[in-house]
């Protein structure tokens, strides 16, 4: 790796060249928040009612073995085609993790699968707490991936606050520090979330209650969620997803506690979240990555075209916020691979890293900036890769 010019020729002599003189080459992007399993479900229409939006997607949720075995391979080959290299996926079954781990090499991708998991009430959450315990025990941690350095490997994803309770997280953070399982969790998503855990009250509580799946005792803490996560926050190694509605002392917990954050941008527009702090949480040093969400909330707008494309995203928050074009290419990398707890340093172009590239068309003649180029086009992204035998792919 390094100048063209200054490569050594001892290096060069019988080296296959890949001309991409009219692209862009960045690392791999990292998507550190999907829902392959739910590729199939979607898009769906959201029209400001978030527990009617969830009984939909819970009704869209595919059930049969084969149709989810296809919306992850589907997901898979979709991430792919948006230049995506590196994905945290959360598995609503172990139907979808399978399938994810055992995908054909032609679609498979590096990184974790977050096994979900959900158990409000005390002796709903001790059940699914063994349950998961017992099931990723039967499991290899890693599953390694054809021609790549890493695989995928496994993790637990409590669902959220209001559907999973307290005793649940502590459970899970204290197996993570007996093994190495990658811990992730929805977190700070909605108003309805920080009621709920307030005040016991709300709409959130009103599906819970339909549901058969409300404890009193479980909810209505007087807490923000945030706060209410303390203990494993500060035990556990934890990615938090989404974080749209925080205080100043919650950037600092998340801070003090190692905590990354995962933004999806286009997920948060979808459901009119607004104002969130993500380069607040930069400044603060809070690592901070980027992720899609499932593709039920994507397919408009910038995503309509890659809907599981990070390339999509870092747009959205250049166009509308103006967002420095480093800190976007750091949270689509580096901060990417560190959240998922992958090596940082794989996510740069140097020698004796994996050479997984997003390429993205750029007017070579063009003197502006390449990445801001790319930031301010429509082009699309696709995934270059050259594994371990050095075949070339893309």
């Amino acid at each position: 790796a390094g100048r063209p010019n200054r490569l050594p020729r001892r290096h060069c002599h019988g080296a296959r060249v890949i001309e991409r003189p009219d692209h862009l080459l960045l690392p791999a992007t990292v998507n550190a928040h999907a829902h392959l399993d739910l590729t199939d479900a979607g898009p769906v229409a959201f029209d400001g009612d978030f527990p009617a939006w969830l009984r939909r997607v819970i009704d869209a949720r595919p059930a049969e073995p084969a149709d989810i075995v296809a919306a992850v391979h589907r997901g898979l080959e979709l991430s792919r085609q948006a230049g995506v290299g590196c994905v945290g996926d959360i598995a609503g079954s172990v139907t979808a993790l399978t399938a994810r781990r055992h995908a054909a090499a032609d679609l498979a991708l590096p990184g974790v699968s977050y096994l979900e998991c959900f158990g409000l009430a005390d002796d709903a959450a001790r059940a699914a707490a063994d349950a998961i315990a017992q099931t990723l025990d039967a499991l290899a941690f890693e599953t390694p991936v054809p021609g790549q350095v890493r695989g995928v490997v496994l993790g637990i994803a409590p669902h959220a606050p209001y559907s999973a309770g307290l005793p649940l997280y502590e459970a899970v953070t204290r197996l993570s520090q007996r093994h190495i399982y990658r811990l992730t969790t929805h977190l700070a998503e909605s108003q309805a979330e920080l009621e709920l855990l307030r005040d016991g009250t709300g709409p959130l509580a009103d599906l819970l209650a339909d549901m058969g799946k409300l404890d009193p005792a479980a909810v209505g803490l007087g807490q923000h969620p945030v706060d209410a996560l303390a203990w494993s926050l500060r035990n556990g190694r934890w990615l938090a997803t989404h974080c749209n509605y925080l205080d100043d002392h919650h950037i600092e917990l998340l801070k003090r506690t190692g905590t990354s954050v995962v933004y999806c941008p286009m997920a948060s527009a979808y459901f009119g979240h607004e104002h969130h702090r993500y380069r607040e949480l930069l400044d603060a040093g809070v690592n901070v990555a980027l992720g899609t969400d499932s593709l039920i909330c994507q397919g408009w707008a910038e995503s309509a075209d890659q809907p599981l494309g990070i390339l999509p995203q870092m747009r959205h928050l250049h166009r509308r916020d103006a967002a420095d074009p480093a800190d976007l290419l750091a949270m689509a990398t580096v901060n990417g691979r560190r959240a998922l707890e992958f090596n940082a340093a794989d996510a740069t172009i140097r020698r004796g890293a994996p050479a997984s590239f997003t390429a993205v068309p750029i007017n070579a003649r063009d003197r502006t900036d390449p990445l801001r180029q790319v930031l301010e086009s429509d082009q699309p992204a696709s995934l270059l890769r050259v594994d371990t035998a050095g075949t070339v792919e893309g």
